[in-house]
């Protein structure tokens, strides 16, 4: 008799798509606050930090990332060695960004967001200290979360190796009898069967 592989879900719906919601909105989160930054460096005229677009850069890597994949597990065409390698890389990229955030920001990271360390009264720079905090607080948390989904991929893929074929259910096999030839019935003319000789 053939054989057939089952194929159950091997992802766990619940932390894979936890995963990819923080994932995302870290994404955002980034993305926005450096949209905000770039468009008021861009109107002043004064330089992108490069740390601002490494950072930029991650993040639209990262909604790529989580949309194609997304639809790829919707589908049911999600391979985990592949989804491995993106979020590997991603976590990667996530940490080169945040490592030279960080250190562009120096200590300021650990200040007080107050008049007296950024400025005047009345002026924006608390609203841009929390702003660099806040983009901070999203990368950290992105590459926590990527690193989760690098463990999960590598679940995912011990599963599906340790996964044993099975023999298919033969109710949703199209033919699930034999036909089998009974003897023992008359076979006469009468019964519509051959002649029996005598």
């Amino acid at each position: 008799m053939a054989k057939f592989r089952s194929n159950p879900t091997p992802w766990p719906n619940g932390a894979y798509y936890f995963l990819r919601f923080i994932q995302f909105v870290s994404s955002l989160g980034v993305i926005g606050i450096l949209s905000y930054f770039l468009y008021y460096l861009i109107r002043a005229r004064i330089g992108t930090p490069p740390e601002f677009i490494i950072l930029y850069v991650a993040g639209l890597v990262s909604l790529l990332n989580i949309i194609t994949t997304g639809v790829a597990k919707c589908c049911g065409a999600l391979n985990a060695k592949f989804a491995l390698a993106f979020d590997v890389l991603l976590l990667a990229f996530w940490a080169v960004a945040f490592a030279l955030l960080h250190r562009a920001m120096g200590g300021l990271i650990w200040g007080d967001c107050t008049d007296g360390h950024w400025g005047a009264a009345g002026g924006n720079g608390v609203y841009v200290c929390r702003l660099y905090k806040a983009a901070w607080v999203f990368a950290v948390v992105a590459i926590a979360f990527y690193l989760g989904s690098v463990i999960l991929d590598v679940v995912v893929i011990r599963r599906v190796g340790n996964h044993k074929y099975v023999v298919a259910n033969p109710k949703s096999m199209q033919q699930t009898k034999q036909y089998t030839p009974n003897y023992s019935q008359d076979t006469s003319y009468g019964s519509g069967g051959l002649p029996s000789h005598g």
